[in-house]
Parts: C-alpha cells; structure tokens; sequence
C-alpha cells in the first residue's frame, strides 16, 4: 500500500465521524472506570434493551458484538457499554461517549439487555475462561454488575450460564435484584426444562421448578419478577406415567421454598439430592381436574385443592393449559376441554387478580379449581393468531401482522369481529406500540424488505373512513397513513430499535454498516418539540429522496459529443454525502498523475471537481441546502450530508472505521490506481547508468580496503603471539545473562 493511499485512508477515518477519533479505551485489568459519578434516578421503563437511562446519561451498548470477538478485559470497543450525557444526546454531540464497561455484552437470547438498579449496571457477557486445552468458553455466558461509573470492574461475575442463549431476566423484589431464568438442562441425569432464580447478592441459586412443561416470562415489562409456567401431573408420586389434564402456575424470583408438602415415602430409594422427583416452589393458578365421579384415585396430593378436603361439585372434563404470551402483567392462555378437544379459546389473566397485593402469593380467596368458572374466554373458538390487544376509546382491539397486512378487530363477547386493514404490508413485525403520541395510538412495526428491521409508523386509532381516504383521490391524512422512516435498516437479529426522548437509537444495517452494526440515531423531533408527525416525517424523506435525485441528474448530463459531462460524479458525491471527506478527490487525482503520468482530468474533469467541493460547503449548484443544517458533534452539517439524516453515536475501532471508509471508497469511488513499478523501473535510462557505474567504484573501493584491513589484523596477530598475549583471559558471555556487557568491570 503506498504511503499515499494510506494517508487518504486515515483523513477519511478521520472525517467520517468524530466519534472514531477515541476509539480505544484504556487497556488492561486495572481499569478505572469514568471519573464523573452518575448519581441521578433511573429512568422508569427503560430497562431491558440496549439502552437503559438515568436522569443524566444514556449507557447503551456499543454495537453488535459476537461471543467470539476478543473480550480482554479493558481493550473492548465494539460491544462494549458506552454512556452519554442525556444533554449531549438532546443537543447532537453524539461523540461525546465515555466507555464505562470495556468488555463485550453479549447475549444469545435478546429479550433482556442492560439494567440499572441501584445504582449498580446489570449485564452478561461471554466467559474469558479456558479449558484445559487453552481454549476460550465463550459459549459461557458471565452475569455481572458494575457500578455506574464502571470503577470496581473485574473479572468476578455474579453467576454463569453454560448457555449463552439461556432465556432470563435481571428483576428485583424489593431492594434484591435476582437473575431469573428458565433452561434445558440436564439434571439428575435427566435433560429437561427447569426454572431457577439467583440472589445477585449472595450469588446463592434457587432450583424454582423441576421439569416444567412450558413457561413465559413478560416480554414487555422486563423488570416482572413473576415467570408463569405449566406441569404435567404424575399418576402418583415418582411415576412417569402423567394424567390427562395439567396444572399452571407462577412463582416469584425471590421464592424459597414450596407452599406445599409433598410427601415422598412411596418412593424407592429416594434421595432428593440425586433425584427430587417431583420440585415445584410455584403457586397454583389453575388446575384442570375436571370432574372426580367417574374414575377412581384421580384425586392425590397434587390436586392441592382436592387435598385439602374441599368438596367441590365439578362438571366440566379435564382442562390442559397451554402459555401462549406474557406481555405486560398479563397471561395469554388456551384452555382445551377432553370433552371438546377441537375447541381452543384464548383467555387473559391479569396477574394482580391472583395476587392482588404483590406479596408473591395467590391470594386466599383464589381458588385453582373453582377459578376454571369464573374465566370468560377473550377469544372463544380455535383462532391461533398471535395478536397484540390494545385498548383504544374503552374498547379491546385486536391488532395482527399478518400475510395480509396490519388489521385491527373489535374483540367483544369473546369473538374477533371482522378486521380493518390499515396498512398492506404483509408478515411485518411490531416493534412497538406508543400510546398518546401526537394525540394518537402509533404502531412502530418492520416491513420485511430491507436488509433487517426497517422503521414504519401508522396511527392504529382511526376509523374505517380514515382508512379508506388512503385510496381516493382526496389528500390523505397522513396520520393513518404508514410512514417509513428515511431508508433506515436496524439489524434484525439483535435488540429492536430503542428511543431515547425523539431520538431513534438503532443498530445500523444501512449502506456500508452491514458488517459492522454499530449504533446509530436519527432524530425525529417536529417542529413542536415533540416527535415528528406523519406530514413531518412524510416531508423529511421527500427532502432525502429530493436529495438522491438531485445527485443522480448529474449522470444525465451529456456533452456536444454525447460524452458523460459529468462521468463519476454522482458517485463521488454520495461517497462524500456519507463521509464528508473532501479532500480524497484532489488525492485522487494526484495519484493518477504520480503513478500514471496521467493528465489532472484523467479521473475526474475539473468541473466535477468543483461541483464536489461546492457540495462539500453547500455552495454553487448545492446553495439551496446552505440554510438547511444541523450542528452535530460541533460542526455544521447540511441536508445534503447523510450525519444530517442519521448518524454514528458512540465509537468505532480504528480497523472498522477504515473498513467503512473503504466500502464506500469501493462502492462510489473510481478504482485507486496500484503502482506496481520498483524504485529501479522508476529511474531513467540514464540514472540506472549513473547507478551502475557508481555502484562499481564504490566496490572497487570496498574490496581494497578489505584487503587493507586483512593485512593490518595479520601483522597484529603475529606481534600479540611473540608478547604471550595469549594468556588474557577469555569471558564467555554467550550463556551468563546476568553479565553487564555495557559495565565497567566493577562489583558492588
């Protein structure tokens, strides 16, 4: 690589984003931590992404790492948790981070990220242990805690997972914050699914339930305690023989102990510490029995309700429950009857109505049994739609995603009325639903199509009229009408995109940034301070789309001749709408000359030269985007830069940021030219002449005073042997390291 395209590379590194510029944070164990201590109240409901806030900083994780990447403690960038002052986050200074956990965050599993609590920093990361052999167990997942300001950071951890896919939560019960988890395991020699919890301040873990049979924790209120889970029923104690029916359950992290007795003597050599048999410290939800008058023995110390010589009348048959979803403190759930087996309806359980007082118990007056009477079903009939339940003007609606696009339906009297498309994108994925935002019920949702998550919005509380004005020719409200944001892509196999007040936070599968995916932020404030309307987003992306054709024109130019007027140039001008680098053309240019012997306009002709600096300040044909600019990381950016749009926030390793530069380089650039010529074809005729011949003299040289030289240490030798210099000693220094051989002969 000549030293010419190296300093082309670096400038751009440079220019790219300012946030590269520190990249690596202090290497090594001793690390210190950020000398500001972050002292404010954490921001309710942002945990369990990517980003979790205080009142003054905003940590996020830098990036898409891999449980393979490097993970030496202290010399993490990429993965790492950086943080950011919430005023710096409002006011575009978005390289202005601070690495406060220098090491990879990682998980396999992305429903549960960073957490704070108590002033503490809750994340997992893969093991730099090793086996015998030398290798990494990266497959092994560290749960760890750091204080906000990172300062007793180590290599200690709170517990670890031999699975780093393994499906948990960080949630506290008062002021104890546990690791709650479920995960097959093999235990007592048998692989199954267990539940268990870990006091993060003991490190002591809890075997919560033994081999449950389905189980969900909140996938919207991350910081639930409670995880709801469902057992078969043994015939009788140690027997692998189950009854028809099952049981459901929840039970709280903080859970030490079983509610119940069980009693185990009819168990052949039972042990609990090789095989418990049967483990269950959950409280009983439900419990579908069914009827007792026509089979004997149904009724054993697992029907806790029946045990305790309660009298009920039953006529129902056998129930088997079944967990669908778990968002926000509700239970999702079918119910299928032996008697009707094809009948499955949906049901919803709020988990205060068990537990209405929070102290992890099912109150005293829920019954498992009797409670099976007094359950409506929210959707009655077979209907396995995966849908999410809004309330909007007091009713319930049922929103879906399906092949067919987003529809919503009135659910009422336990059936799905019929469904309203609001928008056509088909098999989307919701990624969040925003209440009372503009004035409206907003759902944010992936269209498939892009590399991963795209960013779409549409307001889900019109009315069928709303709808339908979307194909007339009358002006839309654009309010029900979907909205993509800009061409933004977040990847899809990590964390959902995040917002920060008006500021979407992604991990980025935009142009170039599809092997990397670090974070980026597009800022969605309108012009009433709060986030942007439909109109303004509408009108945001036609001034980007205005933006694209206008660099595109310049290839529709053409000379008297019919020649390209302006050949390269609306490529060029995207690589500098991406990089801001302006001075890689001019370098360019010079290397065509240097390497090439070409003219100046080889490359580029003048004019696009020109029309690439005037771009670069918003001059000449580009005058018009002169008044339309952002201050971002303390310099003005105009609307014809891409940081105007979207841009890096947080740092980049020096190897990624040059390996963005050159994707862009590669994609819009004309081809660097590669000086294959030696210093020795570089020279004329007449200086390799001038070489060579001096290259003889000087060897005529050399040879004579070697034999000079041969004959003066032969003299000497002879003269030394008739003085008996024979006898000085000999120090052999080839093997004593201890030898000073720059010393002066001396001892001390």
């Amino acid at each position: 690589m000549s030293k010419r395209f190296t300093k082309i590379i670096c400038a751009a590194v440079a220019v790219i984003s300012a946030a590269t510029l520190a990249f690596a944070p202090a290497c090594g164990a001793n690390w210190s931590g950020v000398t500001e201590k972050d002292t404010s109240a954490y921001v309710e409901g942002s945990n369990g992404g990517f980003i979790t806030q205080t009142e003054d900083y905003v940590y996020f994780i830098n990036g898409k790492a891999a449980n393979t990447d490097n993970n030496q403690l202290g010399s993490v960038v990429k993965g790492s948790v950086q943080r950011i002052k919430t005023l710096d986050v409002n006011s575009g200074n978005y390289a202005n981070t601070q690495t406060v956990v220098p090491s990879v965050i990682y998980s396999g599993s992305y429903n549960a990220g960073l957490y704070i609590y108590n002033g503490y920093l809750y994340y997992t990361s893969p093991t730099t242990e090793k086996n015998s052999d030398g290798e990494v167990l990266n497959s092994n997942l560290d749960f760890k805690r750091t204080k906000l300001d990172g300062s007793d950071l180590s290599a200690d951890y709170i517990w670890q997972c031999s699975n780093n896919a393994v499906d948990y939560r960080f949630v506290p019960v008062g002021d104890t914050v546990y690791i709650i988890y479920a995960l097959s395991e093999k235990l007592y020699g048998t692989s199954v699914t267990n539940i268990h919890s870990v006091n993060c301040d003991t490190g002591e873990n809890t075997l919560l339930a033994y081999n449950v049979a389905s189980y969900a924790l909140d996938t919207v209120d991350v910081e639930n305690p409670y995880i709801y889970y469902t057992m078969a029923v043994p015939q009788f104690m140690g027997s692998t023989t189950n009854m028809g029916y099952n049981q459901l359950y929840f039970v709280r992290a903080d859970a030490t102990q079983s509610p119940r007795e069980y009693n185990f003597d009819d168990v052949e050599d039972y042990d609990a510490s090789k095989n418990p048999v049967y483990l269950n410290y959950g409280e009983y939800v439900f419990d579908g029995i069914g009827k007792t008058n026509y089979e004997s023995q149904r009724v054993s110390q697992f029907n806790y309700a029946h045990y305790s010589q309660k009298t009920y009348e039953l006529i129902n048959d056998d129930y088997t429950y079944e967990i669908k979803w778990y968002r926000d403190g509700t239970l999702y759930y079918t119910r299928k009857s032996k008697g009707n087996s094809s009948l499955t309806s949906l049901y919803a359980l709020d988990v205060k109505a068990v537990d209405s007082d929070g102290d992890g118990k099912t109150d005293s007056s829920w019954d498992a049994v009797e409670a099976n009477k007094t359950q409506s079903p929210l959707i009655r009939g077979a209907d396995t739609t995966e849908y999410e339940f809004v309330e909007m003007g007091g009713e319930l609606y049922a929103i879906n995603a399906g092949s067919s696009g987003i529809t919503k339906s009135l659910v009422k009297d336990g059936k799905v009325e019929e469904a309203l498309t609001m928008a056509t994108d088909g098999s989307a994925t919701i990624l969040k639903i925003a209440y009372n935002e503009n004035g409206h019920t907003n759902l944010y949702y992936s269209a498939t199509g892009g590399n991963g998550y795209t960013i779409n919005r549409i307001a889900i509380d019109g009315t069928e009229e709303d709808y339908r004005k979307l194909s007339s020719s009358i002006e839309p409200d654009l309010t029900f009408r979907s909205i993509k944001v800009l061409d933004l892509d977040a990847t899809s196999a990590w964390y959902k995109p995040e917002f920060v007040g008006n500021k979407l936070f992604f991990a980025s599968e935009t142009e170039g940034m599809s092997a990397y995916n670090y974070i980026m932020v597009c800022d969605l404030e309108g012009a009433d301070g709060g986030i942007m309307t439909n109109a303004e987003i509408d009108a945001l992306n036609k001034k980007y789309e205005a933006l694209t054709d206008k660099i595109e024109d310049y290839d529709d130019e053409e000379n008297a001749d019919g020649t390209k007027a302006y050949d390269g140039l609306s490529k060029a001008l995207k690589y500098l709408s991406y990089t801001s680098d302006v001075s890689y053309i001019d370098d360019l240019i010079q290397a065509y000359i240097d390497v090439e012997d070409r003219d100046k306009e080889y490359a580029y002709s003048e004019a696009s030269v020109g029309i690439y600096k005037d771009f670069a300040q918003a001059e000449g044909d580009w005058v018009d985007y002169k008044t339309d600019r952002k201050t971002i990381n303390g310099r003005t950016v105009y609307a014809n830069s891409h940081d105007y749009y979207y841009t890096l926030v947080g740092k980049m390793t020096e190897a990624d940021s040059e390996g963005l530069v050159k994707h862009f380089r590669d994609e819009f650039m004309k081809s660097y030219p590669v000086d294959d010529s030696t210093w020795w074809t570089k020279m004329s005729a007449g200086a390799q002449a001038g070489f060579i011949i001096g290259m003889v003299f000087l060897g005529m040289g050399v040879i004579g005073g070697v034999t000079i030289l041969v004959t003066v240490l032969v003299m000497r030798k002879k003269r030394r042997a008739e003085l008996g210099a024979g006898n000085n000693i000999h120090v052999d220094i080839t093997d004593d390291k201890n030898v000073d051989v720059y010393g002066d002969g001396s001892e001390e």
